[in-house]
């Protein structure tokens, strides 16, 4: 069965986890999707329809809406029992982690996977967050830890457990699809080993499974494209249909203007593979120079490869399989995108596989028979750099606490555009906005998004498209409000400013705008 973790394993843990539940913030936008989540899961709870900003949800699947709907229903839009919500479930993940990663199968590696896992910034930025990414992360370590003990008593309570929450993870994130296909595939392996007597029949069986694992994918996959509309971005629908939808909306993402330095398309790969391994070091450890970053991304590289066997020797076939379809993925990912742009949250689901591997190659170096003498200087060595690295990624944990007056500045912000619109704006009105998630949420309103193309042209036709009585900036979202605010610029006649906010903090100087639109004047130009 399956090992129990160590008495230290045990204290730390248990430390950690009283303090992260301390430090619950009292605000809640930590990502701009926050909003977009909530208010789908408080339609749900009103209407009993998955529909967010007056219209059908075709950019989401449903799982994390479903889950965050549970403390809605229960406390209502309270966002200490939400944010303590997700965060318990992240904490679940942590110790789903050390659960998986014993010590008495992984040795020391396997003790300080869930603590590098804790103390990464990636993760930290996004404990709390109403989104679906610590939630993943979870929900899939539980799934492996079900096939394990299915794998090893033949219990088929575990069995069934582990399909539901692989079905489940799909409706969750895309990636869901490549640990349904990775199940099938186990299965179907696990039939041949040991029901070779009665194959025929068991193979079946297991189709029927695999197939109904894979059922809710598909269901809400179909029906999002036969819904799908051109100003619809999905990424299922983009991946197997070739819908693009707002394919303009991810143009001038941060990183891109970086691309200037790049002056061959095969540079891409190696530079984004340098900002996706040395960002990881990163995580743990704080801001290096991009030449540091490089020798870090070569050092990280070399760990990983040495310590793929040891990982893959101790691995089930679920998690081989797992493992192996998300990393091909995010490989294509890193070697085919001709841009600069690296979305950091997405690797939290491999962060402790990851973690596992470096664990690994760092011991299996330090065990080499060529050291003959120095080997065990060179382990205790190797223990004390991990240790030092450990202490060093610890004040990551305070990150959340330490931005309490930011978050709290942002909340009070929109608080009052939140209380203008109440009072100033029409029901019926529809705005034009910089973000799909907050603002939407916050306006209670129609709200279309704009695109963040440098000349407006896409924004302005859909703006008028929409007829989009309001615009509305706010600088949280630079990348978007940018471009909006150079577009007021450029047509004073066309915007009245109505509502203006400034954040009290000098070190957060944010600030939300909102416009009345003349549409004539706008088309005029």
């Amino acid at each position: 069965m399956i090992e129990k973790l160590s008495f230290i394993q045990k204290i730390l843990l248990t430390i950690l986890s009283a303090y992260l539940l301390w430090t619950i913030p009292s605000a809640w936008l930590q990502y701009p999707d926050s909003g977009y989540y909530l208010g789908t899961a408080t339609t749900m709870l009103d209407t009993f329809r998955y529909w967010f900003n007056f219209q059908p949800n075709l950019q989401y699947y449903p799982g994390t809406s479903i889950v965050i709907s549970v403390p809605l229903f229960l406390a209502g839009e309270n966002f200490w029992v939400l944010q303590g919500f997700m965060g318990v479930i992240s904490l679940l993940g942590i110790w789903g982690v050390a659960r998986y990663f014993s010590v008495a199968k992984y040795g020391v590696v396997g003790f300080f996977a869930p603590f590098f896992v804790i103390c990464s910034g990636i993760v930290m930025i996004h404990f709390y967050a109403l989104i679906s990414d610590t939630l993943f992360l979870s929900i899939t370590i539980a799934a492996l830890l079900c096939w394990r003990h299915y794998d090893q008593s033949g219990h088929k309570g575990f069995l069934l457990a582990c399909c539901a929450l692989v079905a489940f993870s799909s409706l969750v994130r895309l990636q869901g699809l490549f640990f349904c296909g990775a199940l099938g595939l186990a299965l179907l392996i696990h039939v041949y080993q040991y029901n070779k007597d009665t194959l025929t029949l068991s193979v079946f069986k297991m189709l029927v499974i695999g197939g109904a694992v894979c059922l809710p994918f598909v269901l809400w996959t179909l029906r999002n494209y036969l819904a799908h509309t051109p100003d619809t971005f999905n990424m299922a629908n983009g991946y197997f249909f070739g819908l693009k939808g707002l394919s303009i909306y991810a143009k001038g993402l941060p990183g891109n203007a970086s691309s200037e330095v790049v002056e061959a398309a095969w540079q891409f790969p190696l530079y984004r593979t340098s900002m996706f391994v040395g960002g990881l070091f990163e995580s743990w450890y704080g801001g290096v120079s991009t030449l540091n970053r490089h020798i870090i991304t070569v050092t990280m590289l070399l760990l990983i490869g040495v310590g793929v066997r040891p990982w893959a020797k101790r691995a089930n076939k679920l998690e081989l399989l797992y493992v192996g379809f998300s990393l091909v993925f995010i490989s294509k990912d890193i070697l085919l995108n001709k841009n600069l742009h690296i979305v950091y949250r997405y690797w939290i689901p491999m962060l402790p596989f990851i973690v596992i591997m470096l664990g690994f190659g760092i011991k299996t170096i330090a065990s080499m028979k060529a050291l003959k003498g120095l080997k065990k200087p060179a382990q205790y060595s190797a223990i004390t750099i991990v240790c030092v690295l450990m202490l060093l990624s610890l004040p990551n944990l305070a990150k959340i606490h330490g931005q309490k007056d930011k978050l709290q500045n942002e909340q009070d912000l929109i608080t009052r555009l939140s209380e203008f619109a109440h009072q100033e704006l029409p029901l019926d009105a529809v705005i034009a906005t910089v973000d799909w998630g907050v603002l939407p949420y916050v306006l209670q309103r129609r709200s279309i998004p704009l695109l963040n193309d440098p000349d407006n042209k896409q924004s302005i036709a859909r703006m008028l498209k929409y007829r989009t009585e309001y615009l509305v900036t706010y600088d949280k979202f630079g990348r978007m409000s940018e471009p909006a605010e150079y577009m007021v610029e450029q047509n004073p006649q066309a915007f009245t400013q109505l509502f203006q906010a400034t954040s009290s903090s000098s070190e957060n100087n944010l600030i939300i705008r909102l416009y009345k639109v003349d549409l004539n004047a706008l088309n005029q130009n």
